[in-house]
């Protein structure tokens, strides 16, 4: 049985200054996946959502990511045999969002 897997990352930065960070970002995202054998298949933006596909195991999961004012929500279907990973993958995501969306040090 399939597994929802919902994650938020709080943002300082505003909708449209999230948006620009994470669509600057998604080199260093697609970087980091093929390090751990996974490969992002899919990216569409829709105003400030995007729609995304990463292959992993012979799998590909696809989900969507909402930037909002103060956080980013990112929403996917893990499928079964995956579940295994879901607090692992939580956690990376989370950091890595922190990471990405960290405000800059003046």
């Amino acid at each position: 049985m399939a597994k929802p897997v919902s994650i938020t990352v709080s943002h300082d930065l505003g909708r449209e200054g999230a948006v620009a960070r994470l669509r600057e970002g998604i080199d260093r995202i697609r970087d980091r996946l093929g390090m751990v054998k996974m490969q992002l298949v899919e990216e569409r933006w829709e105003g400030d959502s995007l729609h995304f596909g990463v292959a992993a195991l012979g799998y590909t999961v696809r989900g969507r990511l909402d930037v909002e004012q103060a956080l980013v929500r990112v929403e996917m279907m893990l499928p079964w045999v995956l579940a295994v990973f879901a607090e692992k993958l939580k956690l990376g995501v989370e950091k890595q969002g922190q990471i990405l969306l960290e405000k800059p040090k003046t």
